[in-house]
């Protein structure tokens, strides 16, 4: 029973710290710092400049229709960026497990589970590379051709993807 009370002692020790140091990642940003164009922060670093803010693509609504589905309500905001060029910096999660991906989801936020999406429809976008972008688990910024999508599984896609400079 001894044995028992130092293994609850030390995983009781592990959860606080964990805790700690999650609260102490989950502190507001310095406004002062934030970028003038609106970007959205990965970590300590603004997005880049010239990249889509991810508040924009997040203004989307979900909301349920008259034939009682559930799909986007786009601000004009966002629909302006339909057919539009574009670039996006966000989190590459992966479709297949090839080193190099066509396909996948780019997402506002960093995966923290292979299993869990990190946002909702509104916090990602499908990214169709015309030649496989190494996978990565930093963020990248890729450009290519914005779809705002009404009736799809998902709201956003991006054709034509390359990767491109911030």
């Amino acid at each position: 029973m001894a044995h028992f009370g130092s293994v609850r002692r030390a995983i009781i020790g592990l959860l606080a710290a964990l805790a700690a140091g999650g609260a102490a990642a989950l502190q507001p940003q310095d406004p002062a710092k934030a970028p003038t164009q609106g970007g959205f922060w990965i970590g300590a670093d603004p997005a880049p400049a010239g990249t889509i803010a991810w508040q924009l693509l997040q203004s989307t609504k979900t909301v349920q229709k008259a034939d009682k589905k559930f799909g986007p309500v786009f601000p004009k905001e966002v629909k302006d960026l339909d057919k539009q060029q574009v670039k996006l910096y966000g989190f590459m999660m992966p479709l297949d497990q090839a080193k190099k991906q066509k396909r996948f989801l780019l997402s506002a936020f960093p995966p923290h589970c292979s299993f869990c999406l990190t946002g909702g429809p509104e916090s990602l976008v499908e990214v169709l590379a015309d030649v496989p972008i190494d996978f990565t688990f930093e963020p990248i910024v890729v450009a290519g051709r914005m779809a705002v999508l009404d009736n799809d599984v998902v709201y956003y896609r991006l054709t034509g993807a390359t990767p491109a400079k911030p």
